[in-house]
């Protein structure tokens, strides 16, 4: 690689310290409305709401100003990210990303990680990081939050339009709001689109898919880049396709953690529908297995139950105990209900098929 030209490292230095004075404007606004919301100016200038002055006057985008005027007004109890976004060393992205995990005994650290990295590695690592917690080992492998939050900016009539949908997936299931959120349900819609949405590849019936990797620098043989939370992890062991990416005559190929005779015979036998009581979901059946791999379960007929995936994100995250008893399969939810179901007999006519009581018995 040759040496650059005087020109080049005149224009980079040039366009460093432009960057810089873009970032140090973007800090003066952030603190300015700020102050404007705080003291509510904005009305005495005839805007009902800081984000209409803010698009008219100032030619911000509702997100550019909500995102200014969250940082603006964060800003006094983080001084170590205020100097540093104030001097140019971060723009208000990287403060935002920073915001939104650090605490003021961590802030120092996250403040470091942002002027090392870029903003994609910063909202990498944010995303894979706690509240309170440390900037993650810049090379390690992260385990994915239990929980991630997503908000959605829409009208008024698709939001109501959306909580109607909800609110027919949730009886349609049989749970309650106590049960189970509306995240759980909104990504069992999603699965429903993608499930029927139309692709040159064949979707797998099973939902996860797990790669197997082996590093041989390390030696290690491990998923793919993001490690999963234990309870995803878990869930996806009881009905996987499995990928083996590692160097051999195996690699690429695909196994089942079901194998798919005895996925057909188990949800054949319970009619392809969800076992829980009440609940009439029919698509994105995962197979459970009642004693889960982990603890060593088999793939045996008796172990084995088709679950939609909102009970089997319940059973999973402890929200739903299932287990046999005798002939009964029985049902327990957090707010101390016990529902039970008798076990599927095959029919006494011999033909081979199944029958299946839905009557179910409720206590408390």
């Amino acid at each position: 690689m040759q040496q650059p030209s005087a020109d080049a490292l005149k224009l980079h230095e040039e366009l460093l310290a432009a960057c810089r004075e873009g970032k140090v404007i973007e800090h003066r606004v952030a603190v300015r409305l700020a102050r404007m919301h705080r003291h509510m100016h904005h009305r005495e200038l005839g805007f009902a709401s800081i984000h209409e002055y803010a698009e008219n006057s100032l030619d911000l985008s509702p997100r550019q100003s909500r995102e200014l005027l969250h940082i603006g007004v964060m800003l006094p109890d983080f001084p170590q990210v205020d100097a540093a976004f104030a001097e140019g060393k971060i723009g208000w992205t990287k403060a935002r990303e920073i915001l939104r995990v650090a605490t003021p005994e961590t802030e120092e650290a996250w403040v470091e990680r942002a002027a090392s990295v870029t903003s994609r590695t910063l909202e990498d690592q944010v995303i894979r990081s706690a509240r309170g917690d440390a900037p993650p080992e810049p090379d390690g492998r992260y385990r994915a939050p239990e929980r991630r939050r997503v908000v959605f900016d829409m009208s008024t009539e698709d939001a109501n339009a959306l909580r109607a949908a909800l609110a027919v997936l949730r009886a349609q299931c049989g749970v309650t709001a106590d049960d189970v959120d509306d995240g759980t349900l909104l990504a069992s819609l999603a699965a429903r689109v993608h499930h029927e949405a139309p692709d040159t590849i064949a979707a797998s019936a099973e939902r996860y898919r797990i790669l197997i990797e082996h590093c041989p620098r390390c030696g290690r043989t491990e998923g793919a880049d993001t490690v999963l939370a234990e309870s995803v992890l878990s869930e996806a062991q009881c009905d996987a396709e499995l990928v083996d990416l590692r160097p051999g005559s195996t690699q690429g190929h695909v196994t089942r953690t079901v194998p798919p005779a005895t996925r057909r015979a188990v949800l054949g036998r319970h009619r392809y529908k969800c076992v829980a009581p009440g609940c009439r979901n029919r698509v994105w059946l995962d197979i459970h297995h009642l004693v889960h791999r982990e603890h060593g379960g088999s793939h045996t007929s008796a172990n084995l139950l088709p679950l939609c995936t909102v009970h089997h994100h319940m059973v999973h995250r402890g929200q739903l105990a299932i287990r046999w008893d005798g002939d009964i399969l029985e049902f327990n939810y957090p707010d101390g209900r016990k529902v039970t179901v008798p076990r599927p007999r095959l029919d006494p006519r011999g033909s081979g098929s199944v029958q299946v009581d839905l009557q179910a018995e409720v206590t408390s």
